[in-house]
């Protein structure tokens, strides 16, 4: 991967570089909102490397009477972070969690969120007088694993599935980032994986794989299989992916059974949805990223690989950076496009600056 070398310019340095761009991203998930300043000069020796400058973190808000209140959420973000670094953004880059509508202006009926329409493209084109782009967060991330490693290995087919609050997955087949109508390709959550207990999904629909794997789904599934074959349900703390994860790990040290085969049965279904990926689009790389993946690799991420099948070729099958930043990243550099000599700019792989 990339890294600096030598020390940094100051804040005035870069400021008065008339070479030097500034980019703005914000990432918008179920649970948190992050935004960020990317910066770089795009001109002379330096190539097209940009780094993060600020970065900032907040839950999403979820108690407003409509989507605008994510909308303001999002733009005053950007906006501090910008204030923050003392900048004008160049170029804006979207990450969200879709579906997104027609022309990819709000965010609509995400079923991991609590409003049915949030705007997005027409509210910071007037805030921002600069070029907004907008990506679904897993083509995001797949964009940003896809520039960053191209120049090592030269992948050039590989999908981005991101395990979270739902499931999602970006492609790139022939090194093109395939987005479908919209930007809504990849909805690999909302395939069917089991009909035998039939859960019902946030999308309205039933026996789809985010209904039972991802963060907002697991708890339901563990519910519905502790019905049928559980002696008695946990008890003394909510149920979540978290407590569930933790419970995983005692009882691989104190011998339940139920709670092994859950794990083994929910290793199945996840088995299913990858196995998908690979008929559908024929990777040569899997990357796996979001928290119930990455912050459970022993738990979610292993137990799974062994039960896909291998009708095709079997790609590399690798867990993402545990920091979850793919998405913010992607977009940036996906923003980052049309600005210099039209050469793709590559983010540095940095720590991001801690939040205040």
């Amino acid at each position: 991967m990339l890294e600096i070398s030598g020390a940094p310019p100051s804040r005035n340095e870069m400021m008065n570089d008339e070479t030097r761009v500034w980019i703005a991203a914000a990432d918008i998930g179920a649970t948190h909102v992050r935004s960020a300043v990317f910066t770089g000069d795009f001109e002379g020796g330096s190539g097209r490397e940009i780094q993060c400058m600020i970065y900032r973190k907040e839950a999403l808000c979820r108690d407003g009477a409509d989507g605008m209140v994510v909308t303001e959420q999002v733009i005053r973000m950007i906006q501090d972070v910008c204030d923050e670094a003392g900048c004008q953004p160049d170029a804006i880059g979207i990450s969200t969690a879709g579906p997104l509508s027609v022309g990819k202006h709000s965010i609509k009926s995400s079923p991991n969120m609590p409003y049915a329409d949030i705007p997005l493209r027409a509210p910071l084109e007037m805030a921002f007088p600069c070029p907004v782009s907008i990506l679904n967060d897993a083509s995001a991330g797949a964009y940003y694993e896809y520039i960053s490693g191209r120049e090592e290995d030269g992948c050039r087919n590989l999908v981005y599935l991101t395990i979270s609050s739902g499931i999602g997955c970006g492609v790139i087949s022939g090194g093109h980032l395939i987005e479908g109508a919209d930007g809504n390709a990849g909805e690999i959550g909302h395939i069917c994986v089991d009909t035998a207990y039939d859960l019902p999904c946030g999308c309205g629909g039933r026996g789809h794989w985010e209904a039972y794997a991802s963060g907002s789904g697991m708890p339901q599934f563990f519910r519905a299989w502790y019905e049928r074959h559980g002696s008695e349900l946990l008890t003394g703390e909510t149920i979540t992916a978290e407590t569930l994860s933790a419970a995983a790990r005692s009882a691989a040290r104190d011998s339940d059974p139920d709670i092994t085969a859950f794990f083994r049965d929910l290793a199945v279904i996840n088995g299913r949805g990858l196995s998908t990926i690979i008929a559908a689009y024929a990777p040569e790389r899997i990357v796996v990223g979001g928290p119930v993946a990455t912050e459970n690799p022993d738990i979610i991420f292993a137990p799974a690989l062994r039960y896909i099948d291998s009708y095709l070729p079997m790609p590399e099958i690798v867990l993402g950076s545990a920091d979850g930043m793919a998405p913010l990243r992607g977009a940036a550099v996906f923003a980052g496009e049309g600005l210099g000599d039209g050469e793709i700019p590559r983010i540095l792989q940095t720590p991001f600056p801690k939040e205040p």
